[in-house]
C-alpha cells in the first residue's frame, strides 16, 4: 500500500495543475508520515508549490534573515571585542644629516648619533612618559644620607644583543672610558671627582666628592660592553667599527647599513632585539633614511618613502603644506623642550656692551611675541629668564623687560648717544674659508645710527645657518636698527659653529639656543667656573653673589630650599642682564596617521620622541574583553 501511495505521490508533484490538485497532494503526503513538517530532503519540492510572487517573498526573507544575523554577530563581536596591537611592520623616518657615532659615550654632539643610540642602548635610569627619573638597566638604587653615594643594584637578567651577559664590569668601564681623556667623550665633564666601585657582579657605587643633586640626570647615557670595547685602544676608540654597528641591550638592535659611491650611509636598518629585557616593540623594524637637507626629506615624506621625520622646521609648517601632509596622512606633534632661545652678550668682545643702559635699551627695543608670531608662525613662548615652567625654581613674578621703544630710545639718549646720518651700503663679505658671511646695516632699514664721542653704538649678531634663527635674528636687527644702533649679522654654518664660534667665545651678541635638561641646575651656564670651554656660560657671566647661590643650590636636595636659592640667583642674573631671554619653542615631528602608540607631549631631547617605542604599532587585531 505505501509503495503504491508513493508511486501515485511522486506522479502528482511532477504535474500538480490546481489548488484543487495541491491540497489533494498535501493530504496524501500527511497519509504517508505522520509529522507535519517536511523534512530536509522533501525541501527540494517546495519550489514546485510556490507562485513567483511567493518565491520573490521568500527569497527577500531569507536575504534579510542573513543580513540580521549578519549584522547581530558583526555587533556582538565588535561589543565583547576589543582591538589591540599586534607584531609587524616597519617603520621609515627622515633624518637630516648623517651618522657618524652610535656609541653612547661620543653621541651627544650629534642629534643623529643621539637617535639612534637611544634605540640601541640603555643606561642605568631613563625618563619616562611623565619626564620623571625611573630604574632601567638599573633595579633600584639607593642615595647615602650625606647625598655623596649612590648605589645601584643591576637586573640579573640582561643579555646583550650579541648574547653575553651583561653585568656590573660593564658599567665600571663605561664610566672609566667617559672620564679616559683619549676616548674624548663629551661627558667628560658630567664625571669630574666622581669615584666608582663594584661591589658585586650587580651592584656598583657612585662616590661623590661633595653633594651633587642632579648628578641622577648624569646617568641616562647608554651603557657600552666591555667585552667588546676593552681591547680597542681609548685614543682610538672613534675608529672603532661598533661605532657603526653597535651592540646594545636596548629595544632595538643592528641590521644593516647601505652607503653611497662616496662612503656616505644612506640609509640605517634597526630590527627588534629578541633579548630585550623590557615591554618588547610591536614594530620589526625601523629604518632610518639620511638627507642633506629638508627639502629633499619633505618630498620623500609627500611621496610615502618615509612615514616621518625627525623635525620639520616653521618654514615648512605653512598653510599649503597642511593642506598637502598633515589634513590627509600625517599628524604633528608640537613636542615641548627643555630649551631657551636668547640673545647672550660677549661684553669682552664687545666692550660698548657694559653699559647697562645700552643691555637694556636692546633687551626693550625687541617685541618677543612678533618674533613668535612671524618667525615661528606662533610656535612658541615668552620667557623672561633661564628657568622654564614647571622646573624647579621657576619664577612667574621675575623682573621683565617688556617691549617699550620708546623707553629704549630715552636710555640711550640720556647715556649721551646722538643719531648721525650714516651714508652706507649693504655688503656681503666672507672671513677666509670659514663661510662666515656678514650682512651689513640695510640702507633701506635707517642710515642714522647713534654715536657719542664720535664712536659708533655698533654690534654683530651672530647666529647659525638655519631658517628660523636667520628669520629671528633679521627681525632682531630691524628691532635694533630702529633705535639707532647698527647691526650687521654674522650667519655661521652649522657644522662650525661650535669650534669657531662658540669654543673660542668669538662672537659679540649670539642668539643662540640652551638645553637646559631634565634637571634645571643653572650652575654649567651661568657659573663663572663655566665661563670658558668646554663650559656653557656663553656670556662669561662672573658675578661672586650668584656663584655661591649655584654652589650651594645644587647641594640641596629639599626642592623647597633649591627654590629659595635659583629665585635670589634669578633676580640677580636678570638685573645684571648678561643675556636676553626671547622664548620657548616646541619641536615639530610629523608622522604617518597609521603609525599608533605615540604618545609624548614633552621631551628633554629630540630624541626622547622614542622614550615609548615599544608601545608603536601598525598593525592590530581583536580579542575578546
Amino acid at each position: 500500500m505505501s509503495s503504491f501511495l508513493n508511486t501515485k505521490l511522486k506522479s502528482a508533484i511532477q504535474r500538480p495543475k490546481s489548488s484543487k490538485q495541491k491540497l489533494q497532494i498535501w493530504n496524501l503526503i500527511k497519509n504517508l508520515q505522520s509529522r507535519q513538517l517536511p523534512n530536509f530532503k522533501q525541501f527540494k519540492y517546495l519550489a514546485r508549490f510556490l507562485t513567483k510572487k511567493e518565491k520573490w517573498i521568500i527569497k527577500g526573507l531569507s536575504v534579510l534573515i542573513i543580513f540580521c544575523l549578519l549584522f547581530l554577530f558583526v555587533r556582538l563581536y565588535f561589543s565583547q571585542t576589543i582591538e589591540i596591537p599586534k607584531n609587524g611592520g616597519e617603520y621609515a623616518e627622515g633624518l637630516v644629516g648623517t651618522p657618524q657615532y652610535i656609541n653612547p659615550i661620543l653621541a651627544p654632539v650629534n642629534d643623529v648619533d643621539l637617535d639612534i643610540s637611544q634605540l640601541v642602548f640603555s643606561g642605568l635610569l631613563k625618563y619616562n612618559e611623565k619626564q620623571e627619573l625611573v630604574p632601567d638597566l638599573a633595579e633600584k638604587y639607593e642615595i647615602s644620607k650625606d647625598q655623596k653615594q649612590y648605589t645601584f643594584f643591576l637586573r640579573k637578567n640582561i643579555l646583550w644583543q650579541d648574547k653575553k651577559k651583561f653585568n656590573a664590569d660593564d658599567i665600571i668601564f663605561t664610566i672609566q672610558s667617559i672620564k679616559d681623556p683619549e676616548f674624548k667623550s663629551p661627558l667628560l665633564k658630567n664625571f669630574e671627582g666622581v669615584k666608582i666601585e663594584k661591589i658585586n657582579d650587580y651592584a656598583v657605587k657612585f662616590i661623590l666628592e661633595k653633594p651633587f643633586t642632579p648628578f641622577l640626570s648624569s646617568l641616562l647615557m647608554g651603557i657600552i660592553p666591555t667585552h667588546l670595547w676593552s681591547d680597542i685602544p681609548s685614543n682610538q676608540a672613534n675608529l672603532a667599527i661598533y661605532n657603526l654597528k653597535p651592540i646594545g641591550t636596548g629595544p632595538f638592535q643592528f641590521h644593516s647599513l647601505i652607503k653611497d659611491q662616496k662612503g656616505l650611509i644612506q640609509s640605517y636598518v634597526l630590527k627588534r632585539n629578541p633579548f630585550y629585557y623590557g615591554k618588547k616593540s610591536y614594530l620589526n623594524k625601523i629604518i632610518f633614511k639620511f638627507y642633506p637637507d629638508f627639502k629633499k626629506a619633505i618630498l620623500d615624506l609627500k611621496t610615502k618613502k618615509i612615514n616621518g621625520l625627525n623635525y620639520l622646521p616653521k618654514d615648512f609648517l605653512s598653510k599649503e603644506l597642511n593642506k598637502t601632509i598633515s589634513q590627509k596622512d600625517f599628524i604633528f606633534y608640537p613636542l615641548y623642550l627643555p630649551q631657551y632661545m636668547a640673545v647672550f652678550l660677549n661684553q669682552q668682545k664687545n666692550p660698548l656692551l657694559k653699559e647697562k643702559s645700552i643691555r637694556e635699551a636692546l633687551a626693550l627695543s625687541l617685541d618677543r611675541q612678533r618674533i613668535i608670531d612671524e618667525a615661528l608662525d606662533q610656535g612658541g613662548k615668552i620667557i623672561n629668564g633661564p628657568i622654564l615652567k614647571n622646573q624647579v625654581g621657576y619664577n612667574s613674578e621675575i623682573k621683565k623687560y617688556n617691549y617699550n621703544l620708546e623707553k629704549a630710545k630715552q636710555l640711550l639718549d640720556d647715556a649721551g648717544w646722538k643719531l648721525k646720518k650714516e651714508e652706507d651700503k649693504k655688503k656681503n663679505e666672507i672671513k677666509g674659508d670659514s663661510k662666515i658671511e656678514i650682512k651689513k646695516a640695510d640702507e633701506n632699514i635707517a642710515n642714522f645710527f647713534l654715536y657719542k664721542k664720535n664712536k659708533e653704538l655698533k654690534i654683530i649678531l651672530t647666529t647659525v645657518d638655519q631658517s628660523e634663527n636667520i628669520k629671528v635674528a633679521k627681525m632682531i636687527q630691524t628691532f635694533w636698527q630702529d633705535i639707532g644702533i647698527k647691526v650687521d649679522l654674522e650667519i655661521i654654518d652649522p657644522k662650525d659653529i661650535q669650534k669657531e664660534t662658540i669654543e673660542s667665545r668669538n662672537y659679540e651678541a649670539l642668539f643662540y639656543g640652551n638645553n637646559v635638561g631634565f634637571d634645571p641646575d643653572p650652575y654649567p651656564f651661568w657659573h663663572s667656573s663655566q665661563a670658558q670651554h668646554p663650559g656653557l656660560n656663553l656670556t662669561l657671566y662672573s658675578n661672586k653673589q650668584a656663584d655661591q647661590l649655584l654652589e650651594e643650590a645644587r647641594k640641596i636636595s629639599d626642592l623647597k630650599q633649591r627654590e629659595v636659592k635659583y629665585f635670589k640667583f634669578q633676580n640677580i642674573l636678570i638685573e645684571d642682564l648678561p643675556a636676553i631671554f626671547l622664548y620657548n619653542s616646541t619641536h615639530a615631528y610629523i608622522i604617518d596617521k597609521k603609525i599608533k602608540g605615540f604618545d609624548i607631549q614633552q621631551i628633554i631631547n629630540p630624541s626622547d620622541r622614542f622614550i615609548r617605542i615599544e608601545n608603536w604599532y601598525l598593525k592590530t587585531k581583536r580579542k575578546f574583553k
